[in-house]
């Protein structure tokens, strides 16, 4: 969450829940009392009339008549601040709250129209999915602005990500993408700025459309070229069958292996010895918690483990072999 996203946060919750004191607000929003402190301080500066009381039962708060003034805000501004809402007003420490609510859409309703015009086309390319995955990674990338940007205005990206398909030599490289969208997907986690960011985007390597963890990305940069938008393409249908995708990874599997003697001593986690052959070589069925944790588990083993089952954990580990061989050898060539 940027600082003029907490900022209307801290001025929405003392309007709709009244007297809060620093620490709640701190828990609320994931941050520290004494970022709080400062934010009360820019608040003020920017003439929004909050109040403290001070003993037991004393908080911020700010005056019943106060409305919210939406012209001290960019249009940058306002479009980040009213996205940073929706990502509050969804959360669990705001569910069911109707004063939050109605805070939020009053909030909207003051904004310019050519602002709700931004906000619209916004929403259109950025999606909010709060269904819970676990424990994510919430780490802030430093290149969300600048993707948010792209999107929005349709400039083609250069990224430095992270790839095993796109090229003939794998490992990390410059792909040119068309961003069509951006997705924050949330956690289980309570804070508002918990959750995961991946763009949505027309990969020109591939040739097909991909979703891009932000944390992996380690550079960007921004072309000249405009998106040629492919009017038939559906961020929405997209991102819920990625996201089948990766409820369908997360599931639990089932792991089975043809062990040699020298990595039967490296079997971890809850493993079973189904069969013995006469050179000492095993079958193991292994319980992982997801497909994923599955091909960890294989490669972990080396070339003294092969899998026997299931066929997409067997497939995943060729191709990671491959591309590891790849790298090794294009390394040999060049020196």
């Amino acid at each position: 969450m940027q600082k003029i996203e907490r900022l209307v946060a801290i001025t929405l919750l003392l309007q709709a829940r009244g007297k809060m004191p620093a620490k709640r607000l701190a828990n609320i929003l994931g941050v520290s009392t004494r970022t709080i402190y400062r934010d009360i301080m820019a608040l003020s500066l920017a003439h929004v009339p909050v109040s403290m009381e001070y003993g037991p039962g004393g908080g911020y708060y700010l005056p019943e008549d106060y409305h919210f003034e939406s012209a001290i805000f960019t249009r940058e501004e306002a479009v980040s601040l009213v996205l940073g809402a929706d990502m509050a007003g969804n959360y669990s420490l705001f569910a069911g709250d109707d004063y939050l609510h109605r805070a939020l859409f009053k909030l909207e309703a003051t904004l310019p129209d050519e602002y709700r015009t931004d906000v619209r086309a916004a929403r259109e390319h950025i999606l909010i999915d709060t269904t819970d995955w676990g424990n994510g990674s919430s780490a802030s990338n430093i290149y969300l602005e600048t993707i948010r940007l792209a999107v929005l205005e349709a400039r083609q990206l250069d990224i430095f990500y992270p790839c095993l398909t796109c090229t003939d030599l794998p490992g990390m490289q410059w792909q040119r993408v068309d961003p069509y969208g951006l997705v924050f997907k949330g956690t289980s986690q309570r804070h508002v700025r918990s959750g995961i960011w991946y763009l949505v985007a027309y990969c020109h390597e591939c040739r097909l459309f991909r979703s891009f963890r932000l944390k992996h990305i380690e550079h960007v940069r921004v072309r000249e070229e405009k998106v040629e938008i492919q009017s038939s393409f559906d961020l929405q249908g997209f991102w819920e069958k990625t996201r089948k995708h990766f409820d369908e990874q997360k599931q639990p599997c089932i792991l089975k292996l043809c062990v040699r003697p020298p990595s039967r001593y490296n079997l971890r986690g809850d493993s079973q010895i189904v069969s013995e052959a006469s050179d000492g070589a095993a079958v193991v069925r292994v319980e992982t918690d997801s497909v994923d944790d599955a091909v960890s588990y294989a490669l972990a083993l080396g070339a003294d483990a092969t899998v026997i089952s299931p066929p997409q954990v067997r497939q995943a580990v060729a191709d990671t072999a491959q591309a590891i061989a790849a790298i090794y050898s294009s390394r040999r060539k060049n020196g």
